[in-house]
């Protein structure tokens, strides 16, 4: 209030000192000019660009705020866009007056807008540098391609890659959308693109896997890969292999115990898998592997059973006191203190529970119950191992983006795609876990793998 008063005052003396100088030397826009002045007086007394707030509509105290307010974009690229005023409304509607630049009540606001992409031909030239002797002719690097002396830039290939294998966009989709922006192109030529990428690629992909059997707790699990060759009797199955902050897939041709030994012989550490026949096959026959089950699987037998069977909650309540021990440990050595006292306690109290009950076994409740007796064994193992997860939800997260994909692509037409598929949903679902940006990893590792290094995401 002390400001606007303020303001008031000094726009008065100004006024004075213009119409005594208007007075004398007889200039007209002195009065334009005033009236810029009491125009920014009075825009000083709220913030430049900001509408004064409508207290009447604030939520009141204690009442929780509807609604979300704008989002940081910290990573956008910023750029200045300046709106003028048109010629024809650059006059005073009122006197007819030219009008002045205000900078000062500039309204100023926040646009989100999009670029589209362009897809353009470069003419590359290579200069060239010789020397007088006649024995040395250089030749200036040239940019980056999928393939030596190929079309394509490396970065277009990377492009493709990654639409199809983490934003999940058919070859043909991308194809439809490339000639909208002038490029045309056919499916093959991509499929060349992404191929070559992912043969250069395959030494990183096996490094994934050897670094992940390096482990001392892994998750294992699979899921169904549909194979487009003609006459295929069956789906593939796409295998998922995890530790912490990496991510390997394998397209295999069946989930068997063969494919369990040439996937995993030779591991000696802890397998948190569900309790397929495979995986329990598979942890006797492996010497040194030790097998623990997912009580995710457990809470969702549970879970469903709920719905008819009330008391499946007491279930429920305890696993979810497992998970809240866990959470409470500050170290491996703390978890592992709470895991042999509290959690023990509290598998006790679940186990008389499971036994107690007198349930048909063809109901949810029953095949619940069941479950979890024949896999106390395995479920129990997390208490002798702070490093052990409760579950394998790592595992089956890594699954969703090949799920999604497989939706929209449909699988593989051949063992080439399979193979293709497997190094770019490893290497992209690493990056992710991770935290890095998929296209800056790809182009590190490709870029690695030509100067003959491997670059595993985070190591």
């Amino acid at each position: 209030m002390l400001l606007e008063q303020h303001n008031l005052l000094l726009t008065k003396k100004l006024a004075d000192a213009h119409a005594k100088l208007a007075e004398l030397t007889g200039q007209n826009d002195l009065q334009a000019d005033l009236a810029l002045v009491e125009a920014l007086a009075k825009a000083g007394a709220e913030p430049t660009g900001t509408p004064p707030t409508d207290k009447s509509k604030d939520p009141p105290k204690g009442e929780p705020q509807r609604g979300h307010g704008a989002t940081e974009q910290p990573n956008l690229v910023q750029e200045e866009l300046v709106c003028s005023l048109p010629e024809t409304e650059q006059t005073c509607s009122k006197c007819g007056e030219k009008l002045k630049r205000a900078p000062g009540l500039d309204e100023r606001s926040e646009l989100i807008d999009v670029v589209e992409v362009r897809y353009v031909l470069r003419k590359v030239t290579r200069e060239a540098a010789v020397c007088r002797c006649g024995e040395c002719v250089v030749v200036a690097p040239g940019p980056e391609r999928v393939t030596a002396g190929g079309r394509y830039s490396l970065d277009f290939g990377i492009k493709v890659a990654l639409d199809k294998y983490l934003d999940h966009l058919p070859l043909a989709r991308q194809t439809r959308i490339m000639s909208r922006h002038g490029l045309e192109v056919s499916d093959q030529t991509l499929w060349d693109q992404i191929r070559c990428l992912g043969e250069e690629l395959i030494p990183t992909w096996k490094a994934v896997r050897s670094h992940i059997l390096e482990g001392p707790v892994i998750g294992v699990d699979q899921t169904p890969w549909p194979n487009l060759e003609e006459n295929a009797p069956k789906p593939w199955q796409m295998w998922s292999l995890t530790r912490d902050g990496a991510v390997w897939h394998g397209i295999q041709e069946d989930k068997s115990l063969e494919t369990f030994e040439k996937l995993l012989g030779g591991y000696q550490g802890v397998v948190v898998a569900d309790m397929m026949s495979t995986h329990l096959a598979g942890a006797q026959k492996v010497r040194g592997l030790v097998l623990a089950a997912c009580w995710a699987h457990v809470l969702r037998k549970f879970r469903d059973a709920a719905e008819n069977h009330p008391e499946a909650n007491f279930a429920l309540e305890c696993i979810g006191r497992l998970y809240a021990i866990d959470a409470e440990a500050t170290s491996l050595e703390h978890r592992l203190e709470l895991r042999q006292t509290r959690s023990i306690a509290t598998l006790a109290e679940l186990r008389e529970w499971l036994l107690a009950q007198r349930t048909v076994k063809a109901t949810t409740l029953g095949a619940a119950v069941n479950y979890t007796l024949k896999s106390w064994h395995h479920l129990q193992r997390f208490t002798t191992d702070a490093r052990i997860w409760l579950d394998n939800n790592p595992t089956e997260r890594a699954l969703r983006g090949p799920v999604v994909g497989r939706r929209n692509h449909f699988g593989s037409k051949s063992k080439a795609g399979t193979q293709v598929a497997a190094v770019f949903y490893t290497l992209v679902e690493t990056a992710k876990v991770r935290g890095i940006n998929p296209a800056e990893y790809l182009r590190a590792a490709i870029q690695a793998a030509r100067a003959g290094r491997l670059l595993i995401p985070g190591t």
